[in-house]
């Protein structure tokens, strides 16, 4: 891989990152791109950076997509405000614009679904593979592969991710007998097109970013934030909200046995009326404290939410959550109905609808997909399951108060989650909670 500017931001959470690069963006002479996760970042950054044009509005006065929009400003060397998604996105045209003005990327935060695994029958998979349709890129040595013929209409989507993405073939089986997987991923040759690459984050060690930047071998150096300014990395961790994150360390924490709360965990139908009366007895015991339907916020593994959500108490209703969920139905829910939300998947982290949740429950017990695992470890590349459990719980609580700086009460129930928030927070003794 050609050697890249790929600075990474890695500071803990309000230490002024956005600030920073807003002060960047503002003294900076050449054409900008930042791509962010919310459309109301893309508004606040958009009001405080003068020289950036946001798609969202360029789209709305010129009656097109923000694809085409966001063409028509790269073709003129514009800076440019839009959020994550459009990046799966991006044309050859833009990237060409992008290297032609010179344009510098900043991320604020990774990407989500850097790796993943595409929807394909491993038997489909494997006869289109034997029969030549699919085929590994000679010298590849990560399996990008290519199409010598056109899937079958039903696998359209495989076709087309395979024909703008990087899709590697992994053969997951160690016997004779090939089990194939294909994973997606972004191009690499996007990160060598800009003149430098800031990325915003915290705790960038645990993200599968990192892991794909090893992969390819793509050099970046970690920074973090000082006063206010981008200097050398340190990594604090979380000292300063160790006074405002009230762990609850009552009997509902699991504290032996088999960890709770992972996928197969959850799976058992007895575990799943388990964890629903742990959050009821949590939320009763919270009441002393002042939870409300409105203030109280939980995750578990999506597909069993409707068996884990707490049953019989008032106000705490799951046709609001399945509403939330549905773009059609969110789209008419009322600001009082979103509000008393009470699920929220532990995968989101491009929402500020849940900043007033004063009580987060965080019921699961979260492992880096064993495929994609397997896939980063035959490649010689590790991530810290740890770092990257603490990552994903951490993204998730700064959805409630506590990124207003407010105090917050919080559940975890599984000892292994609960132990690396406390080490997080620099407790001493965690047999405490």
């Amino acid at each position: 891989m050609t050697d890249t500017n790929i600075q990474i931001v890695d500071s803990v959470m309000g230490s002024g990152k956005t600030a920073s690069i807003i002060d960047y963006i503002n003294s900076s002479s050449n054409p900008i791109i930042i791509i962010v996760e919310r459309q109301s970042e893309v508004e606040r950054l958009a009001k405080a950076c003068s020289s950036l044009v946001a798609l969202s509005d360029i789209s709305i006065q010129q009656k097109t997509t923000r694809l085409d929009a966001l063409e028509m400003c790269a073709n003129e060397g514009k800076s440019i405000i839009s959020t994550h998604h459009l990046f799966k996105f991006w044309s050859d045209y833009f990237l060409n614009k992008a290297q032609y003005w010179g344009y510098e990327l900043i991320m604020d935060e990774t990407l989500s679904g850097v790796l993943s695994s595409i929807s394909i029958k491993s038997d489909d998979l494997r006869k289109y593979v034997d029969d030549g349709y699919i085929q590994v890129c000679a010298g590849n040595k990560l399996g990008k592969v290519t199409l010598t013929k056109s899937l079958h209409s039903k696998y359209a989507d495989v076709e087309n991710k395979i024909g703008k993405k990087d899709c590697y073939l992994f053969n997951s089986s160690k016997e004779d007998d090939p089990h194939y997987m294909l994973i997606e991923a972004p191009r690499a040759e996007m990160f060598s097109i800009f003149k430098g690459i800031k990325v915003l984050t915290y705790k960038f060690s645990g993200s599968l970013l990192r892991c794909y930047f090893d992969m390819h071998d793509i050099k970046y150096s970690m920074m973090s934030i000082h006063d206010g300014q981008m200097g050398s990395y340190t990594d604090l961790q979380g000292v300063n909200f160790k006074d405002k994150l009230h762990i609850y360390g009552g009997k509902h924490n699991q504290t032996r046995g088999k960890n709770i709360g992972t996928k197969t965990w959850i799976e058992n139908k007895s575990n799943q009326l388990d964890m629903s009366k742990r959050l009821r007895n949590v939320f009763y015991f919270w009441e002393r404290y002042g939870v409300t339907s409105g203030t109280f916020l939980y995750t578990t593994h999506k597909y069993t939410q409707k068996f884990v959500h707490p049953k019989n108490i008032k106000g705490l209703k799951n046709s609001l959550n399945e509403s939330y969920s549905d773009p059609n139905k969110k789209e008419s829910m009322t600001d009082d109905e979103k509000r008393n939300v009470s699920f929220l998947s532990q995968t989101i982290r491009g929402t500020n609808d849940f900043s007033h949740k004063k009580f987060m429950a965080f019921t699961c017990n979260t492992f880096l997909d064993p495929q994609i695992n397997h896939f980063l470890k035959h490649h010689d590349v590790e991530l810290n399951e740890e770092a990257y459990a603490l990552n994903r719980m951490i993204q998730w609580l700064w959805r409630g108060c506590i990124r207003n700086d407010e105090e917050m009460y919080v559940f975890i129930p599984s000892k292994r989650m609960r132990y690396l928030l406390l080490d997080w927070l620099s407790y001493s003794d965690k047999k405490l909670i």
